[in-house]
Order: structure tokens, then C-alpha cells, then sequence
């Protein structure tokens, strides 16, 4: 994409509901914002050990949207800048103190930075200034794309007045990583905040981001301050990559690990079920100079894995082997990973959370196929094939857009379940409404027989009630929420589907139900992990499912397997047989009744062969009857009838349909 002219209609948008990564906006006098990643009671602690300005910084703050247009403006405000005096100023803008080529300025040519990042690729790079940020870029076609402009990782910035020459939506939230750790998990001069690790990480897994990171951070749990505001929206991650600072200040091992051990206890406290990454230091330099506390730097990570494994929730991940020891790696030549360096901890980070996190993490946002691959590379393309799939999908006629009234009813089911909510809802579990989603889903199968559209409607709502109050239940339990439910369900329809999804010359043709349903099975199959792999064929049939349909299940997969008659005359000789032996058998006795099931299975199959659904079949031969019976009632008291007057009136009712 390249910049290209414009001549559109510009319209002005309130900038707070794009963005991402703030923990609240600071409205200014002139309408612009200020994101602040912390909240009061942190910042209040920060101006005390002389944080303040580092954490003011806008790291990891973007702005995130839809657009068909092909620009976009921003008015912004440097509200503090870059020091220029800062040792790692000068060591990556003009060699520092050393006299050598420099880091930063023959490559990146920047310290810090604002960047755009259309469809995931990084356009362009600015300068923050006081005025108006224009970017343009190639969409002479008009589709609707994401458009994502990075704030800086060091500076300090305020925005407002979103300007297009297109259509603007705000994309939702999907959870959110939260970063914690010192200069390097801030982006400290990086040069651009999109090429951060914990900015990578986000964007590989589909999910925002809140990067709580501070240079110079010593671990400390007062900078925790706050977090119980967050407990009822737990991070889906957490990533703590514990620096250097307190090694190569602190003159006590005992403080170190002291630190470390309330730091992370704290942390876990807060989120005792959220996955954590703890990234021991990455290597330096100067990792052999004396220290005051006595020990080298591989002693960082043997601690803080005998703090973390006090957590089943926590996961030590090697910093010092993550990187190459060579100092072109990074932007000051000895600590600051360069942009190219922070993808690789990016990666060193993803491929932990790949090997151990499925159940927690990774499979809420990509496919249990890949994941269980273990394949980073296949991750990454499946969630940018996502993403593509529903762009195109919304750049056809008609396509649905948002729903409201179903992000109310989230609310309202959410309420409900609230300390001052309805106590009959408070006290629900999975298992206590288990009869109500059969029944609910069974009211609705009626009104559909009964072609009701205005009771379906209503019923097809007590079957969503009952799906969102099970989401609201588990998301109380911190185990998934309704997101989770849309995400995976969105993700499997894409899997199942290649043939209108995928590359249907690797599928194959489906022009037929039969031939979909072919590549149903298929993928299903594909899909199955090693431990699915050794469980029966018929142990993925529901046994909570009614006898009749599980009956067609369990025989649909074994003729799949290869047990199957030849012809439909021989099911029927089955049915015969079967007939015969219970006919044996005396009248209501245990064999008898076995027997007659074997009768009921048999006919069942003499269904499949023929194409029909026997449970459904039933249920219209039910309703069949009770409607004949009906019009009979209608017709005559039927008390103290004979079988013969019973039988006349039968026959009326069946002539009368």
C-alpha cells in the first residue's frame, strides 16, 4: 500500500471508543485524551519512587478500527516528549560513548514512535508532533479494513478528533494480555511500539492489550495497587518479564527473591486462573561484571523458577537462551532487544504458551488443530485467514453488522447473576439447569413443526437464555464466557467449511449435501488429538442423547466403519429375525424386552438405509396422532366408547386430513 489522493467526504469521530490498552481516558480541556495504563492508586505510588513520567507513557496504547475509506488524521499533543540527554539516546542515535557505528540511526533512524499497521502490515512509522497526523493508504477498492495506530512506548501523547474519508467501526474486545516487566516489555527505544514483544504477542493471539511495563521497574507488589478492579475481568494472559534492574542494584539475594516471591504471590492472588509467563532476564553484555548482589545472571532464573513452581497458574520461561548472545541484537549493543530481536521473544513466549496452554488459552482463539500442531507459523496464518474470511464476509451485500440487543442481553443475563441480582439466578450451576436447555430446545423444535414463527421466536430466546446463562456461569468460574462460545463455534464452522472457506481444489467439489457432509466428517476426523484418536468410534455419540436418535448415530458411524447390509431387503430380514426372537421370549420378562429393542434398532437402520431420520419420523407420527385424537374429542365425548365406535371416529378424523 502507498499513500494515494484523496477526494472524499471527511468526517470527525469521538476517539474513546477505538481505543485499546487504556485502563481509563484523561479528558483534557481541549477535548483531547490522555490513556493512562494504570490506575490512580498506582501512578499515586509511581510519584513516589519517581516513576511518574515513565509510566505516563502511552505504551501499548492503540487505536483500532474498521474503515473502507483511504485516509485517516488524528489531532495529537506531545505532552512529554523524548530526552535527548539520556544515555540510550545517545547510544542508539549517535554511537553513545563508545565511538562506534551506530545502533539505531543507520537502520531504524528513530527512538520512539507512532505506527500504522493496515491488515497487519506495518505502513509507516511517524514522529508524534503538536497538530494533525495524516496517513493515507492504498483501498482504491473500498473493502473494509483494520487500521491500527500505535502510540508511543516512551512518550507521552494525547489524541482526539478521529478523522476519516470513510466508514468507521470500532472493532470489539477479545480479552486482553496484560504485560508486566521494566524497559524492555515498555518498547524502551524500540522505535516502533508495533514491533514490541507484548504488542506481537496481542496481535498474534487475536486479543488487546494492556502493557502495565515501566523502565526501571524494581518489582514491587505496591505497584499492584489497584487490581482488584480488574477481577471481574481477568487478563486471558499474563506476561511478567522480569528484567535486570534488581540484580545489578541490589546487594541481597534474600531482597531479590524476597521481592519476586510478593511481587508474583500478589500477582497470582489477584489471578489465581490466568495462564502467567514469568521471562527470566535476557542476556547482557555485561553479564560477567561484578554485581552487588554476588550472583550471575543465570541465577535470575533459577530463582524465579522456584518462585513460580509455589503456582500452578505460573510458567518459567528462559530469557537468557531466548536471544543470541551478540550485541547487534540489540538497539544500545548490550540490553535493549532491536526491532528484529523483539520478535524472537515474542516467539520464545507464544511457543511456551503453544506447548502447555491449550485448554487455557490458545484454543479459545485458534484452532485446536493447529495449536495442538504446535506450529507458531500455522497460528499466525490461521488468525490472519480468520480475520480475512470475516472481512470479506462483511464486504458483501446485506451482511449482517452489529446486534445490540444481543450485547444487552449479555448485560442484563450478567446483572442478574450480580450479589443483588435475582437469587434464583445467583444460585444456578451447570448441572441444576441441564433439564432446561433439552426442554427449552425441544419447545423450540415444536413451534417449528407447528410452522409458529411467533412462537419460535419466543422459544428460540429460551434456548439463547439458557446458552448465555451457562456462558455467564463459567465466565463467574473464570472458565470461559460467551466470547469464548462465539469464538470457538466461528472458528470450527470456518474448519468444517474449506469448501466455501478454504481452497476447494485440495477439498474437492461439494455440490451436494452428501458431499458437504463428506467434508464435514473429514475434518472432523482430522481434528481429533492423539487422545481422541484411542477412544472408541462410538464414544463420541452423546449417551444423553433421546434412544432413537443415539440409536442412528451409533449406527450411521459404524456403517461408516464398513458395518453395513448390502441392501435395504436385508435390514428388513434383520428386523424379521429379530421379530422372531422376541416372539420366543415370554411376554414381559427382561429378554423380551431386550429383544424388542433389538426390533426398535433394526428398524431404525431400515431408516438410515432409506434416508430418513427416525427420531424425527416418530415425532411426526406423534403429533399425528394427537391431532386425530383431538379432532375425535371434538366430535363426541369419548368416555365408555367401544374399540368399534372408538375405531369409526378414527377413520373420520383421518378422512377429514
Amino acid at each position: 500500500m502507498t499513500s494515494a489522493n484523496v477526494v472524499a467526504v471527511r468526517t470527525n469521530h469521538p476517539i474513546a471508543p477505538y481505543m485499546r490498552g487504556a485502563v481509563h481516558l484523561e479528558e483534557l480541556s481541549d477535548g483531547l485524551v490522555i490513556p493512562r495504563r494504570f490506575f490512580p492508586e498506582q501512578m499515586d505510588y509511581f510519584l513516589q519512587i519517581g516513576r511518574q513520567d515513565r509510566a505516563a507513557s502511552t505504551a501499548g496504547v492503540l487505536i483500532d478500527f474498521l474503515t473502507d475509506g483511504t485516509e485517516v488524521s488524528l489531532d495529537c499533543r506531545v505532552v512529554k516528549g523524548l530526552n535527548p540527554r539520556h544515555v540510550l539516546y545517545r547510544a542508539i542515535m549517535d554511537g553513545g560513548d563508545t565511538g562506534e557505528v551506530p545502533f539505531g540511526a543507520a537502520e531504524e533512524g528513530n527512538v520512539d514512535g507512532i505506527d500504522l499497521v493496515v491488515d497487519g502490515l506495518l505502513l509507516a512509522t511517524v514522529a508524534p508532533i503538536d497538530g494533525t497526523l495524516r496517513f493515507a493508504f492504498d483501498n482504491h477498492s473500498h473493502d473494509e479494513i483494520e487500521v491500527r495506530i500505535y502510540l508511543p512506548s516512551i512518550m507521552t501523547v494525547a489524541v482526539g478528533n478521529l478523522t476519516t474519508n470513510g466508514s468507521l467501526k470500532p472493532l470489539p474486545a477479545h480479552g486482553y494480555l496484560l504485560a508486566l516487566g521494566d524497559s524492555i516489555t515498555q518498547g524502551f527505544v524500540c522505535g516502533k511500539p508495533s514491533y514490541a514483544f507484548p504488542a506481537q504477542i496481542a496481535a498474534t493471539l487475536g486479543i488487546d492489550l494492556v502493557n502495565q511495563a515501566v523502565a526501571g521497574h524494581v518489582f514491587d507488589e505496591r505497584t499492584l495497587g489497584g487490581f482488584s478492579l480488574w477481577r471481574g475481568e481477568s487478563p486471558e494472559v499474563i506476561v511478567v518479564a522480569y528484567g535486570t534492574n534488581d540484580w545489578a542494584r541490589m546487594r541481597s539475594v534474600e531482597g531479590i527473591e524476597g521481592g519476586a516471591k510478593a511481587f508474583l504471590d500478589r500477582l497470582s492472588w489477584f489471578f489465581p486462573k490466568t495462564p502467567t509467563y514469568v521471562l527470566s532476564p535476557l542476556w547482557r553484555v555485561d553479564e560477567h561484571e561484578p554485581m552487588p548482589c554476588g550472583q550471575p545472571l543465570t541465577w535470575m532464573h533459577q530463582m524465579l523458577g522456584r518462585v513460580c513452581s509455589r503456582h500452578p497458574n505460573m510458567r518459567i520461561v528462559d530469557g537468557y537462551h531466548g536471544i543470541p548472545k551478540d550485541p547487534s541484537l540489540f538497539m544500545d549493543g548490550r540490553l535493549h532487544p532491536r526491532q528484529e530481536s523483539m520478535g524472537l521473544v515474542a516467539d520464545l513466549l507464544l511457543e511456551a504458551m503453544c506447548e502447555d496452554s491449550v485448554d487455557l488459552l490458545v484454543s479459545k482463539h485458534v484452532a485446536k488443530r493447529v495449536v495442538r500442531g504446535g506450529n507458531l507459523g500455522d497460528i499466525r496464518e490461521f488468525v490472519s485467514r480468520e480475520r480475512q474470511i470475516d472481512r470479506e464476509i462483511a464486504a458483501r451485500d446485506h451482511s449482517p453488522e452489529v446486534h445490540p440487543d444481543f450485547d444487552r442481553l449479555v448485560r442484563t443475563i450478567w446483572r442478574l447473576r450480580q450479589p443483588d441480582g435475582c437469587p434464583w439466578d445467583r444460585e444456578q450451576t451447570h448441572a441444576t439447569i441441564t433439564k432446561n436447555m433439552v426442554e427449552e430446545a425441544y419447545e423450540a423444535v415444536e413451534a417449528i413443526a407447528a410452522n409458529d414463527d411467533v412462537h419460535l421466536c419466543e422459544e428460540l430466546g429460551d434456548v439463547l437464555e439458557q446458552v448465555l446463562l451457562h456462558a455467564q456461569i463459567a465466565a463467574d468460574e473464570e472458565a470461559f464466557n460467551i466470547d469464548d462460545v462465539c469464538r470457538r463455534l466461528n472458528e470450527k464452522l470456518i474448519r468444517r467449511h474449506p469448501h466455501v472457506f478454504g481452497d476447494s481444489k485440495k477439498t474437492g467439489p461439494a455440490g451436494t449435501a452428501d458431499e458437504v457432509l463428506d467434508i464435514w466428517i473429514d475434518v472432523k476426523r482430522a481434528e481429533r488429538s492423539q487422545d481422541d484418536a484411542r477412544k472408541g468410534l462410538l464414544d463420541s455419540v452423546p449417551v444423553s442423547l433421546p434412544a432413537l436418535m443415539q440409536a442412528q448415530k451409533i449406527s450411521e458411524r459404524a456403517a461408516k466403519a464398513g458395518f453395513e447390509w448390502e441392501t435395504v431387503a436385508d435390514v428388513w430380514d434383520k428386523v424379521d429375525e429379530e421379530r422372531a426372537e422376541f416372539e420366543r421370549e415370554r411376554p414381559g420378562t427382561p429378554a423380551a424386552a431386550k429383544e424388542f429393542g433389538d426390533i426398535l434398532f433394526a428398524l431404525v437402520n431400515v431408516a438410515r438405509r432409506c434416508g430418513i431420520n427416525a427420531e424425527e419420523a416418530l415425532a411426526a407420527s406423534n403429533r399425528k396422532f394427537r391431532r386425530r385424537w383431538a379432532a375425535m374429542e371434538r366430535r363426541q365425548d369419548l368416555e365408555g366408547l367401544s374399540t368399534e365406535e372408538l375405531n369409526r371416529l378414527w377413520d373420520m378424523a383421518k378422512a377429514d386430513e
